[in-house]
């Protein structure tokens, strides 16, 4: 007789344990190793796998894949999508879904013409540093999952600067020092320099205005432009 790990209402009705599989049909019967009790259980029946069409978007970049899925979709959950060929592995958040000629938040697999997702295992995260009178914007590729902390002080361009508020990508903003929140979620984070610069006063006695300062940076190049 076949083998099954499945909650007894007698004696594990919320931990799995040993049955004996006394009758294999839609609606098994099923003996308790345990304690010997006997009871029926609904088989499960998992869902068939389909193709579906993954449009990923990656900074600039567009590329499309194939996944295999099954059960229902949603907008706003993760999916590690596999290239067969490549051997390239990404993982994304799914965007938006595409039933037909009409965008859903989620949909079966079985349904979908195209899931349009952003990768999430390594993003741009923007970075604005204020002083008196410039800011600096630096971009910067990190994994999706580092984690940034309003308060703490983070290296950018060989300068420690600190966080004084992150903006996330639903449009909200994380000022409270202690908030936290992944790479992947931001949209730009503010910070400021440990040692605020001086400000400029000229000989007249009026303040000196520097022009805007640009800079993009990139952890994979390590060029400034």
């Amino acid at each position: 007789m076949d083998n099954i790990e499945a909650g007894c209402p007698a004696c594990s009705p919320e931990e799995p344990v040993p049955h004996t599989i006394l009758k294999d049909a839609e609606e098994m019967l099923l003996q308790c190793d345990e304690c010997g009790s006997i009871h029926r259980q609904k088989k499960e029946t998992k869902e068939k796998e389909v193709p579906v069409r993954v449009i990923i978007s990656k900074d600039e970049e567009s590329f499309h894949r194939t996944v295999m899925l099954s059960g229902r979709i949603e907008a706003g959950e993760e999916l590690l999508v596999d290239d067969e060929v490549t051997g390239e592995a990404n993982l994304v958040e799914v965007t938006s879904i595409e039933v037909g000629d009409k965008r859903k938040a989620s949909a079966d697999a079985r349904d979908i013409k195209t899931i349009w997702a952003r990768a999430t295992d390594e993003v741009t995260v923007k970075i604005a540093v204020n002083y008196r009178e410039t800011t600096d914007s630096i971009e910067m590729k990190v994994p999706g999952d580092r984690e940034y902390v309003v308060g703490d002080k983070i290296t950018v361009n060989n300068k420690n600067v600190n966080i004084v508020r992150i903006k996330i990508r639903d449009g909200g903003f994380k000022s409270r020092k202690g908030s936290k929140v992944l790479a992947k979620y931001i949209k730009r984070i503010y910070c400021q320099p440990g040692v605020l610069e001086p400000r400029r006063i000229s000989r007249t006695g009026g303040r000196v205005v520097v022009k805007k300062r640009e800079s993009v940076w990139s952890l994979k190049s390590g060029k400034e432009s």
